[in-house]
Order: structure tokens, then sequence, then C-alpha cells
């Protein structure tokens, strides 16, 4: 990579690590002030809020990467993000329908005492989901300072409510959420205001040649980043509903520690991806491959590192009530790198012309997650859970590596 890529890298990533510190605050503040029981309820509809970000993106933000990425035309620009725009909000709309009139059996089956929590999730989700749009617009544009400053307003707002409603001693959960969520809107309006002058949004308009270029990028990328948002939530939706709520609130509360290296794997995501879509030359590739195979040995030497840490974070942090989720936070943290490991790997399809990657690379955790927790979780508990993950994200590394493989082979023949 270049020295304005890692100057990018880092800047992301501290951003991102520091909007992080402040998320990770607000939440700490609330796992303790709502303890395991209670956190439930918070975590499943904050993970069925993941979900319904998935939904309404519907993999837009992988199109945008790939083709804003790559694209210098402002007018082509403007038109591919319009239609973009156009197909999120009818999608937003049928979501919010969904939301509304099927409030009582999602409630019923998450085991949620407060059907209230499921609309208000559906349609606190939106701010949430433009608001990562944004994101991973100002990304592809190469707005990476920008990009990187607006991060942090949400995350906090996120810990000012939190410290507020602590000291105060409220214990609403749908209130809780509520402001959780809607302290994305801030940004988003910022983003949108603080983006480059000629982008317009034409919604009227009809873009004929550009309606089949992203349709086609849908066919893969739409259920890669659905089935993503799934196997990165159902665990805790399938807990809330076979395991007891102290249960359910356990793995919500260790899973919220690891989610700190997701952060990191988005971060490294970020830049790596809209990056390699311009590599076109083997060597190229062949350094990019080098840098690869070093951030994999800093996070195998970062799990080790730690390890030892592990049960004061708990202590420090969600609090002392979570410290018989340790084991699966050891489990955790193994995903967590493994996470950060693929990232490299995965970035290099964004230049490679085959999409196959993310659909089947999606497939499989789906599949593996799907059966994990259907089959293992009712009878083995918590345990079954956090190991169904480990092994998803095992059986993806070998994939990815597999795939490169092949389509390094095919692409330059050696």
């Amino acid at each position: 990579m270049r020295p304005s890529d890692w100057r990018s890298l880092a800047l992301t990533i501290f951003s991102y690590s520091f909007a992080s510190a402040f998320s990770a605050l607000a939440v700490i503040l609330i796992s303790r002030l709502l303890g395991p029981v209670d956190f439930a309820d918070f975590s499943v509809a904050f993970s069925l809020c993941l979900i319904l970000n998935r939904l309404n993106d519907f993999g837009f933000s992988i199109v945008i990467q790939k083709i804003v990425g790559g694209e210098w035309r402002h007018h082509k620009i403007s038109a591919y993000l319009s239609l973009i725009l156009k197909y999120r909000l009818v999608i937003s709309v049928i979501l919010m329908m969904i939301g509304i009139l099927f409030a009582e059996p999602i409630a019923s089956y998450l085991q949620i005492s407060n059907p209230l929590l499921i609309p208000l999730t559906f349609i606190s989700s939106l701010p949430v989901t433009y608001f990562e749009s944004a994101q991973v617009t100002l990304q592809s544009l190469a707005k990476f300072k920008l990009a990187a400053y607006i991060y942090l307003l949400p995350s906090v707002l996120k810990f000012l409510m939190a410290l507020g409603i602590f000291l105060l001693q409220v214990k609403n959960v749908p209130l809780i959420l509520s402001l959780y969520l809607f302290s994305c809107l801030p940004g988003l309006v910022l983003a949108e205001w603080l983006k480059p002058r000629w982008i317009k949004y034409q919604l009227t308009a009809v873009f004929k040649k550009e309606k089949p270029i992203i349709l086609n990028l849908l066919k893969h990328s739409a259920f890669a980043l659905i089935a993503a948002g799934v196997i990165d939530n159902i665990d805790i939706i399938f807990a809330k509903h076979y395991l007891s709520n102290y249960e359910a609130g356990l793995l919500a509360g260790v899973s919220r520690i690891a989610m700190l290296l997701y952060v990191v794997a988005y971060s490294l995501a970020s830049v790596l991806n809209p990056r390699v879509t311009a590599y076109h030359r083997q060597a190229d590739f062949s350094a990019f491959l080098k840098k690869a195979w070093g951030i994999t040995a800093l996070a195998v030497l970062g799990f080790f590192v730690s390890l030892p840490f592990a049960p004061i974070l708990v202590k420090w942090t969600i609090g002392p009530e979570y410290l018989a989720g340790m084991d699966s936070l050891i489990v955790l943290l193994a995903v967590g790198f493994l996470s950060i490991i693929v990232v490299p790997f995965g970035a290099t399809f964004y230049a490679f012309k085959s999409n196959r990657y993310f659909s089947l690379s999606a497939f499989l955790q789906l599949t593996i997650m799907l059966i994990g927790n259907f089959v293992f979780v009712p009878h083995l508990g918590l345990v079954a859970s956090v190991y169904t993950r480990l092994v998803a994200r095992v059986a993806l590394l070998v994939f990815t590596w597999a795939m490169l493989w092949w389509s390094y082979k095919r692409e330059f023949g050696k």
C-alpha cells in the first residue's frame, strides 16, 4: 500500500477505536444499570436492529465501494447514488410496515415482555442504516478524514446519553434503546451537509445505463451483506429464545467486549476495500498479500497477549455479574481476531472480476450459524452458541484462502 493508504488506515482505525471507546463506555453503563436480565432485552432489540440495517442496506454499501470507489466522473457517481437511495427508501417503508404489523408475534418469539420494543427497533434502525451508508460513500470518495471525524459524533452522544440515564437511574429499556439508536441522526445530517456539493440526488430520474450495473452486483452483494448481519447477530436472537434471560444477558455482555475487535476489522476493511478496487497488476497483489500476512501475525500475537487481561476487562467494564461468561469471552476474542485476519485477504475480491466469493462465503457462514444454533444451542446451551461462531469464522478463513488461491491462479496464471 502507498504511504497515503497507511495514513488513511491509521486515521480510520484511530477514529473508529476512539468512537468504539465511547460506545463501549455507553454499553458498560447501560449493562451495569440494567443487569444481565434486563440487558438481554436491550441486546436482543439491538441485535435485531443490526439485522434490519443489513436488510435495509441490501448490499448497496458493497455496490458503492465497488462502483464509486473506482469511478471518477461526477455525474455518474450522482446517478449511482440517486438510484441506490431510491431503492433504499422503498425497502425502508416495507420494513417499517412489517415492524408495525407483526410486532406482537416477533416479541413473543424473542420472549420480550414489552412488544413496544419491536416497532421501536424497526423505526430507530433507520438513522443507523443511513448514517452507515453516508460513511461508506465518504470513504469510497477517499474522504477519509471527514468520515473519521463524523463517525465520532454518534459515539460521544451515546456516551453522554448513557451517563445521564445512569446518574438518573432510568431503567426504561424502550427509552434507552431509542436514545441510543437515534444518536446517529445528527451524524447523518452532518455527513449529508458536508458531502461534496456536486453530488445531487435525482429521485425522479430514470437511470437506464446504471440500473443493470447495480442489479448485477446486487445478485451477490445483497445476499452477502444480509447474511453477514444475520451471522453477526443471530446467536443473541437464538439465545434469547432458547436460553434463560440471564444466560442471554451473559452472552450479550461478553459479546459487546469482543465487538471492539469487530470494529477494528470494520475500520480496516473500510480503508482496504475501496483501495484494492484499483489494483490490476500482479506486483500490486503480491505486495498487498505480504502486508496481509503481516496483519495475520499481529492478530495472532494480539490474541495471546489479550488472554491474561480478559477477566480484568469483564470485571472493570460490564461488571463482576458477567464473570460467569469468561469462557465464552475467550472464544469470542478468538473469533474477533480471526475477523481481523480475514479482512485483508477478503479485500482482494473487490479487485477480481468474480463476485461469487461474497455470496458463497456468506452462505457458508450462514449455514453453519443456523445449524449450530438450531441443533446444538437448545441442548448444549451457551457453549454451543460461541463455538458455533468460532467454527463459522474458521470456515470463512479457510474458504477465503482457497478462493484467493483459485482467483489468483485464474487472473495471473501462476
